[in-house]
């Protein structure tokens, strides 16, 4: 009975240590992905188009009549949808 207790312990400590790692690792794995959106789009994130609803960088939308477009046939047509 003490094998046994003994064992289950063993496991539950290795399972609670890979649970651990596991958390830490994703965590990781945001933080390195937040990094490198900050990157890729440094001034100012998403937008969406007006027309369609793609979104794009902001630094290559398109602005007309302070709505932010993906094209400039989508600006000429006008919001949309």
């Amino acid at each position: 009975m003490g094998k046994i207790l003994f064992w289950l312990v063993v496991i539950l400590v290795a399972l609670l240590v890979a649970r651990i790692a596991a958390r830490s690792a994703v965590k990781g794995q945001r933080q390195a992905s937040r990094r490198a959106d900050a990157t890729r789009f440094p001034e100012g994130g998403m937008v969406r188009c007006a027309h369609c609803g793609i979104h794009l960088a902001s630094s290559e939308a398109v602005r007309r009549k302070g709505y932010n477009y993906c094209s400039l046939a989508h600006s000429l047509k006008g919001p949309g949808k």
